[in-house]
């Protein structure tokens, strides 16, 4: 829902696109939670509740190629292109927070290696950077804001899985640290439309965090390859 509070000031102005300042982030699409033979997959199987994640793998099915799009249209023109991960140092996760991951006695469903590989229709390619999160945010356990500023990345453009969870915390967090905030939202997914929906709804809220398309995003980060050219 809408707060009328953002009705007492103008919107702040849409983030700019500029060459060498705009970086795409991939969140979370690996084989643990975005592939139907993953872990979270195994552990529907397995407690015969396949059901429940119906629409979250169409929902899946439906953003990959719109994320693989886009990637390749930051390729094309020069821009980073970055992929965030859920890794864990240990077999059972317990290094993570409980309110991310089950405590290591309710780990009934063991994961395997592929689990933190990231689907190869939008894996890295050469030196694309891999941040290896135990967190919600990609900000918060790995060294990724100190890499962005490092770079000169002041906008952030995200995909990726779950828009109402790893998504949405990793965008609020950027914005909080000061970073630009750009959503492809038919290039993120969650278990259900509704979710997802919703998400967009509470980030754009106020202006904050923006949201575009796929097609949007390809022609934007397009023409900063026509003005280097």
């Amino acid at each position: 829902m809408h707060d009328p509070f953002y009705d007492l000031f103008p919107p702040p102005p849409p983030p700019e696109w500029k060459a060498g300042e705009v970086a795409l982030m991939t969140i979370d699409m690996q084989y643990m939670d975005a592939h139907r033979d993953g872990w979270m997959g195994r552990v529907a199987k397995a407690q015969g509740k396949e059901h429940v994640l119906v629409q979250r793998y169409d929902a899946i099915d439906a953003a990959l190629p719109n994320i693989r799009l886009v990637q390749d249209a930051f390729r094309a023109s020069g821009q980073e292109v970055m992929h965030a991960r859920i890794a864990f140092r240990t077999g059972d996760g317990r290094e993570a927070a409980r309110a991310y991951m089950p405590s290591p006695h309710e780990q009934q469903y063991p994961r395997d290696e592929r689990d933190d590989e990231i689907l190869p229709e939008v894996g890295p390619i050469d030196d694309e950077l891999v941040f290896s999160k135990t967190s919600s945010s990609v900000f918060n356990t790995t060294d990724v804001e100190r890499v962005l500023w490092n770079l000169g990345i002041r906008h952030i453009v995200f995909t990726g899985l779950v828009t109402d969870g790893c998504v949405e915390l990793s965008a609020r967090d950027a914005a909080d640290r000061g970073f630009r905030v750009t959503l492809v939202e038919d290039a993120c997914c969650s278990s259900t439309p509704e979710a997802h929906d919703d998400a967009i709804q509470r980030m754009t809220d106020g202006g904050f965090v923006v949201a575009c398309s796929s097609d949007d995003a390809v022609e934007r980060v397009s023409a900063l390859a026509a003005v280097a050219a």
